[in-house]
């Protein structure tokens, strides 16, 4: 039988939800990140200034359990995804929400782990998961790898466009299962849904939308 201090072994560390977010989350390094770390560079894109790199070089306790769910995460799905999912699927479980967020910091690293994380939410029925990605190159190889229909529908990946006040982006518009998402400033018209949490003490409250593959657009007022 496993337990939660195999299952964090193995796999890195599932996190309760936090006073913003409800559910459970996952968190990856946010130094690691492929598109993610050439936006962190480019003034205007929605990577740079990142929230997250700024916490982990603020918090070494951070820091090191992002780190700890990196390295885990790549070393045991290149070894055995199996492995890494049925910890996951255990986490999951035992946390008992109805909600779970992937990569609050850190993003997709490759094909496989898209394709374990599909596998997670058939494992996990009765729990709606959002990855939020800035990898559509990744996404992109994985659809060509397993086709459109293996994401199951209590999956909602949602792509993020690189810059700040740009339009969502359109590859995916017959995927129903990848939505999008903006960040606008105060001097733009947001598309589609606003994310509501600033108006609402920084927290999703009974806001469910990130998580909805019904709603096509998420626009996040930059931070």
């Amino acid at each position: 039988m496993q337990t939660l201090k195999s299952a964090i072994e193995i796999a890195g560390k599932v996190s309760k939800g936090n006073t913003k977010m409800p559910g459970s989350t996952f968190a990856l390094d946010a130094f690691e990140c492929n598109v993610g770390s050439r936006l962190a560079d480019v003034e205007g894109s929605v990577c740079f200034k990142c929230y997250a790199r700024r916490i982990q070089k603020l918090r070494p306790s951070v820091n090191m359990g992002w780190g700890n769910n990196q390295s885990k995460t790549v070393a045991t799905l290149a070894l055995d995804p199996t492995l890494w999912q049925d910890a996951m699927v255990f986490q999951i479980n035992r946390m008992g929400y109805a909600e779970h967020r992937w990569l609050d910091s850190g993003d997709v690293p490759n094909v496989q782990f898209l394709a374990s994380v599909c596998e997670i939410a058939r494992q996990t029925p009765n729990v709606q998961h959002w990855l939020p990605t800035r990898e559509v190159k990744t996404l992109l190889a994985f659809i060509q790898q397993y086709g459109a229909d293996h994401i199951p529908t209590n999956l909602n990946i949602r792509v993020s466009a690189p810059m700040v006040n740009d339009k969502p982006l359109s590859a995916f518009d017959n995927v129903p299962q990848v939505t999008t998402s903006t960040v606008h400033d105060k001097h733009n018209v947001p598309h589609g849904h606003t994310c509501p949490a600033r108006t609402q003490g920084n927290a999703c409250g009974d806001c469910r939308a990130c998580w909805s593959s019904d709603v096509a657009n998420v626009s996040y007022p930059i931070h």
